[in-house]
């Protein structure tokens, strides 16, 4: 995506940069964007005035723009956005409210000179949303493994514990047991009963 920057709008903020970066000019801010995530992306950073050097050093793919003596960086910008042929797919990185209401007109991404030097210190310093990591294969000694599996396997030789009959209320007649059922010897009342029915047929 292509990205236009208000230079010393970015440039002139404090109190973002750590210390070993702060500080930098152009030639460093260009360092610092061609290591970021925007750093094949087409990069103008717009300048007030002129050119101090033939030669300013910018990494490839970034250039400067300069304003001249006869108009501000913000009437380059404008005319930039408003030239745009896809402005849906520029950034224009400003904090001057003039630039930002000309950028969201043609609906560009906009980003603030604080914010834009926070996600090139982000990218710079290599901080990434780290990775979920993986379960791994843990190797246990051989001792260990015969140990845990003995254990399991005395557990599984345990007979289940199996619960108590419930006993009936004190009014009702108990359940014939399953002996009787089976066939097994039968009380005597009930075969003292069979025997007089058999009488009297």
């Amino acid at each position: 995506m292509p990205l236009l920057v208000d230079t010393w709008n970015v440039l002139h903020q404090t109190g973002v940069l750590p210390p070993d970066l702060a500080g930098v000019g152009l030639k460093g801010l260009g360092q610092l964007i061609q290591r970021s995530r925007w750093g094949s992306a087409g990069v103008v950073l717009v300048c007030d005035g002129t050119p101090s050097g033939p030669h300013m050093g910018l990494p490839e793919g970034i250039r400067a723009v300069f304003s001249g003596h006869d108009r501000e960086a913000d009437e380059v910008i404008e005319g930039y956005i408003a030239a745009s042929s896809a402005p849906r797919r520029l950034t224009v990185v400003s904090s001057d409210r003039r630039i930002r209401t000309a950028a969201r007109k043609r609906s560009c991404s906009v980003l603030t000179a604080e914010l834009f030097l926070e996600r090139l210190v982000y990218d710079a310093e290599g901080r990434r949303k780290p990775q979920p990591t993986r379960p791994h294969k843990v190797d246990l000694p051989t001792d260990m493994i015969a140990e845990a599996q003995a254990m399991l396997d005395q557990v599984q030789g345990l007979p289940t514990r199996r619960r108590a009959p419930k006993r009936p209320p004190a009014d009702q007649p108990a359940a014939p047991k399953r002996a009787d059922l089976d066939g097994g010897p039968l009380p005597q009342s009930i075969i003292d009963a069979a025997r007089r029915l058999l009488e009297e047929g």
